[in-house]
């Protein structure tokens, strides 16, 4: 396997905590983390838009700050992207996701929280707070799914793995 590179946006007056890194860390392939604050007025498309251009490797994983990997995550995303062209990318979902296709659930919204993508196809990707998602306001992760489903791809879950989500990462 490649090299991965992490990119990560986090926005100021919070921290990447222990768990975080100890999660990045349990992965057993090479990996390159790349950290950006540059962030405005809580707009995440925009943090994601700055972050994403740090990734270089074929495989990138978006990751955000309060997330915590399961060991061996990475590498079992980067084999099922392997084993399934017709996927642009892959996540993994911070609460149960039931079985459905077997290995993998295609969703409408998959949260960018912890999703690695082909490098080729993130770059094509421009993420906006514009797109209008149902009870939870706007959201730059409806967008991207939508982008990438235009662009004749798919995106969804990779079943049987789950992430922690850390609730707390503002510095007091």
């Amino acid at each position: 396997m490649e090299v991965v590179d992490i990119v990560m946006p986090i926005e100021e007056g919070r921290f990447i905590p222990h768990a975080v890194i100890e999660g990045i860390l349990e992965q057993s392939c090479t990996l390159r983390l790349w950290i950006s604050t540059k962030h405005s007025d809580g707009d995440y498309a925009a943090a994601r838009n700055n972050v994403k251009k740090y990734g270089s490797s074929p495989m990138v994983l978006m990751l955000d700050n309060d997330i915590v990997l399961p060991p061996g995550a990475i590498e079992r995303m980067s084999k099922f992207l392997d084993g399934h062209q017709e996927y642009a990318a892959i996540g993994i979902s911070k609460d149960s996701i039931p079985v459905a296709n077997g290995e993998i659930l295609d969703a409408e919204h998959v949260d960018m929280s912890c999703v690695l993508f082909r490098q080729e196809i993130l770059d094509r990707i421009t993420f906006s707070q514009g797109h209008p998602f149902p009870g939870k306001g706007r959201c730059e992760c409806l967008q991207c799914c939508d982008d990438i489903r235009q662009m004749g791809m798919k995106i969804g879950f990779l079943v049987g793995l789950q992430v922690y989500h850390i609730l707390n990462t503002r510095s007091q």
